[in-house]
């Protein structure tokens, strides 16, 4: 199972703030998350975002279907696994895995409310661990922002402490440091930009799981 998940996990997102995150992950930069429209749970001293931290997604949050505590292991449901499989990764969209769901359904028997309930429990577990990784991936993240802040802060106070006029060596020394300064704020700011784009990576998943579960609850009735 383990080497599945990675395997799905490493599949690349060509939607824009899927993109725009991976790019973040990659050049060290912290982002806002997760989805407003989830109650906040708990704060975390960590947390670099404004909104809340909601750690994991709970079924009484999304799903209006059936209790799912007993309907077995999902895994071993191999058209279920398979449907997991095919719909967890973040280059699926809503829409796309709809699609899929609704031909799951249709195959299903005369009791359909075991292995949907199978299926949802699988979309919920996996989804909570794309959003566990994210949210690691943020605080790591945020720690360096907040480092880049603190590299800020004493490249303006060395720059304040330096005298205006000097020989040619406190000049160079001086526009050394004002180009590291000029440097590093400019990537702070970019930073700033980009952080509405790469909220919506965490927003995105929990939409879409909501999606998935009104695809499956609309095939119990």
């Amino acid at each position: 199972m383990g080497h599945r998940r990675s395997a799905v996990r490493q599949r690349t997102d060509p939607n824009r703030c899927v993109m725009v995150f991976g790019f973040l992950f990659a050049a060290g930069i912290a982002v806002l998350s997760p989805s407003s429209s989830i109650a906040a749970t708990a704060s975390d001293a960590d947390w670099p975002c404004q909104q809340r931290l909601v750690p994991t997604l709970t079924a009484g949050m999304i799903w209006n279907g059936p209790p799912i505590d007993d309907v077995g292991d999902w895994r071993a449901d191999p058209p279920v696994r398979e449907l997991v499989e095919r719909i967890v990764p973040r280059d699926v969209g809503a829409d796309q895995g709809e699609a899929i769901i609704k031909t799951f359904v249709e195959k299903l028997g005369l009791d359909k409310t075991q292995p949907i309930g199978r299926a949802f429990s699988g979309l919920l577990e996996e989804t909570n661990h794309e959003r566990a990784e994210v949210i690691e991936r943020i605080k790591d993240l945020g720690e360096r922002q907040r480092n880049l802040a603190a590299l800020i802060d004493r490249l303006r106070t060395e720059l304040d402490a330096m005298p205006d006029a000097g020989d040619d060596r406190a000049t160079a020394a001086r526009n050394d440091l004002q180009q590291r300064l000029t440097y590093i704020s400019r990537t702070y700011a970019e930073v700033q930009r980009t952080m509405r784009y790469a909220c919506q990576v965490p927003a995105s998943l929990d939409a879409r799981l909501g999606a998935y579960a009104r695809a499956l609850e609309s095939a119990l009735h």
